[in-house]
């Protein structure tokens, strides 16, 4: 087992802080937080197998999802330079807008974050049901 260096720490706690941020920015249809925390080029895989580029996942959270609930349970951080991933269980409901369907749903993610001129942004997600 790898010894964690005390900016390994400081990652840690940030790209946490981020993820939590992201988390209350889908509740709350914050598109410019989500914005600033997602690549331009960031591939987005939902649990259903969709795939989104970041136009398509801010559009669904604008207008096609309305995220009721977002809490993660618990966030595993591994540090490599300037590339964290990240990965844990998460619970959310949503509101599907076009049929008012609630879904709630129980998956785990990876999240790749990626730090450039001092800037984490998130450059993958991937999501699968448990």
């Amino acid at each position: 087992m790898r010894m964690t260096t005390m900016n390994e720490t400081l990652i840690q706690n940030e790209i946490t802080r981020l993820e939590a941020s992201r988390c209350l920015a889908l509740v709350e249809a914050d598109l410019e937080t989500l914005d600033g925390l997602v690549a331009d080029d960031v591939v987005h895989v939902h649990a259903n197998g969709k795939t989104d580029d970041k136009a398509a996942y801010l559009a669904m959270v604008r207008g096609q999802i309305r995220f009721l609930t977002v809490a993660r349970e618990r966030l595993d951080v591994r540090v490599y330079g300037d590339m964290a991933v990240a990965t844990g269980p998460l619970r959310q409901s949503i509101e599907i807008a076009a049929t008012g369907v609630r879904v709630d749903m129980h998956i785990v993610t990876t999240q790749v974050w990626w730090r450039h001129a001092d800037t984490w942004k998130q450059i993958s997600f991937h999501a699968t049901n448990l």
